[in-house]
């Protein structure tokens, strides 16, 4: 049986589909925004959120991080915070015509509007090889018996 082909606007729609989501993602981790503060000394972590059905992942890429216990994560039901502190600064020199060197202290992201709401107090998170992975269960539907 010959597979059926999809229309030019399920095709569109579709394409829309995947940009929206998108540009969602991109507005929610924030863009336009240097990846440090130098008046904080912080560093921004790169992150990758996904869904699924049940639940928000969040994974950040924390490297110079050795320990868990170096790491806070704080969570309201709509939103995500990370602050994750060096044991030493780090340096990284900025090139161009002018060297200057630069002391980093920790890393901080804020994810200020999630995907979906969350159930913060049922959040897991693992640490390991650098990578932070933060799962944020999704609040589900009370449905309301009709008498």
């Amino acid at each position: 049986m010959p597979e059926k082909t999809k229309s030019i606007v399920e095709m569109m729609d579709e394409l829309f589909e995947r940009m929206e989501k998108s540009l969602n993602q991109i507005f929610r981790t924030g863009f336009l925004k240097p990846s440090f503060n130098l008046k904080h000394c912080c560093l921004e972590p790169l992150v990758d959120i996904n869904e699924t059905a049940d639940e928000v992942i969040v994974v950040y890429d924390l490297p110079f991080i050795k320990d868990k216990n170096d790491i806070e994560i704080k969570a309201t039901p709509h939103s995500l915070e990370i602050d994750a502190k060096f044991r030493e600064p780090v340096k990284l020199e900025k090139w161009g015509t002018v060297q200057k060197e630069t002391e980093f202290k920790h890393y901080h992201h804020v994810i200020r509007k999630l995907p979906d709401e969350i159930v913060p107090e049922n959040a897991i998170s693992r640490f390991k090889g650098g990578l932070l992975e933060v799962r944020l269960p999704k609040v589900k539907p009370y449905k309301i018996k009709i008498e």
